[in-house]
């Protein structure tokens, strides 16, 4: 079995749909090297993720599986300035180009200052209901200011990337790594390199999905 971790990116949206959507996962890099592999895939990555996240993501769900049942872990760290957090059953996301709150799965169907133009200045913020557009603006502009310090979460990223490898580690499972979004530090496989979709913007291809994968099955 696959076990896969990470954002938007490892999850695979735009394949299909734009946001996280089950039948994007069938074309997602993870479920390829799974086909490929002739075992199952299980994609955890969640759009909007943040590395603290993935980390806790990573050790919530290890402990479910056992060592012999899992062929390989693949983990895509994303970029370093991010947070999200679940409250009662909600999601909450913080970017600095747009931040976003939604029960779990519901559609963001509610917008604030929404434009692709200066989208560092006028950030994107969606919402599921409209009540949550005020405070969410209020907890983006307190986070983005007051929280935000790149050498910090950059420190804690590396600190979630040591004890995660480690924790395979310890486990006895096969570890690989990507990473997305300028985020690059100790990892090898940079998945900007893929395509031109982090410089077009939006999500790689399914193309790219299939570049990516067919370079995992060559370390695998």
């Amino acid at each position: 079995m696959i076990l896969a971790f990470g954002c938007s990116v490892t999850h695979g949206a735009e394949l299909v749909y734009p946001n996280q959507h089950d039948d994007n996962i069938k074309y997602s890099y993870p479920n390829i090297v799974a086909q490929s592999l002739e075992v199952e895939c299980k994609n955890y990555a969640v759009c909007g993720i943040s590395n603290e996240g993935i980390f806790h993501n990573v050790i919530n769900t290890l402990a479910r599986y056992k060592r012999q049942e899992i062929t390989a872990v693949i983990i895509g760290w994303t970029s370093t300035m991010r947070e999200y957090w679940r409250n009662d059953n909600r999601e909450w996301f913080v970017i600095p180009s747009w931040c976003a709150t939604n029960e779990k799965n519901a559609q963001l169907k509610c917008f604030k200052d929404y434009t692709d133009k200066d989208i560092n200045l006028y950030p994107r913020i969606c919402a599921d209901s409209e009540e949550y557009l005020t405070p969410l603006t209020d907890v983006y502009n307190i986070i983005t200011r007051y929280k935000f310090d790149f050498k910090e979460y950059e420190n804690k990223k590396n600190n979630y990337i040591d004890m995660t490898r480690l924790l395979c580690q310890d486990k006895g499972v096969r570890l690989i790594e990507t990473c997305c979004l300028g985020s690059v530090g100790s990892i090898s496989i940079n998945l900007d390199n893929f395509g031109s979709w982090s410089t077009e913007g939006g999500h790689p291809s399914r193309e790219d999905h299939q570049q990516i994968a067919q370079h995992i099955l060559l370390i695998l």
